[in-house]
């Protein structure tokens, strides 16, 4: 994996969380507020939808993120960014695969294959 990526319990928030390298922060809030604490999902169908290209292009907007994912890349986009405040980051799009795994890998772990 190209990205140092860390998924922990975090006893203060009460749950687990992720830390990202700073390049690649908003996927931190797509993860902690649009997948929460289930398993990616929806979310790992469209990038593997576009990564077996059954489809060239795939959007999906969450509650606070919309994940634009092309072949390569993806933009991760956060809606609610101050004005002046960067707004989204990219990153490579099997990448993102690999992190939604690693989540995907950990909710099990804690809760077991039903979630």
């Amino acid at each position: 994996m190209k990205y140092n990526v860390e998924i922990y319990e975090d006893n203060d928030r009460g749950g687990l969380t992720i830390d990202v390298p700073k390049e690649i922060s908003f996927v931190y809030d797509l993860i902690l507020s649009d997948i929460q604490e289930v398993k990616s999902g929806l979310w790992l169908d469209v990038v593997n939808k576009v990564l077996s290209k059954e489809s060239p292009y795939e959007e999906l907007t969450g509650n606070v993120c919309t994940m634009e994912v092309n072949y390569d890349m993806t933009k991760i986009i956060f809606e609610f960014a101050w004005e002046g405040t960067p707004d989204h980051c990219f990153i490579e799009t099997e990448e993102l695969k690999k992190i939604f795994m690693l989540w995907d890998e950990a909710i099990e772990k804690k809760y077991g294959k039903s979630k």
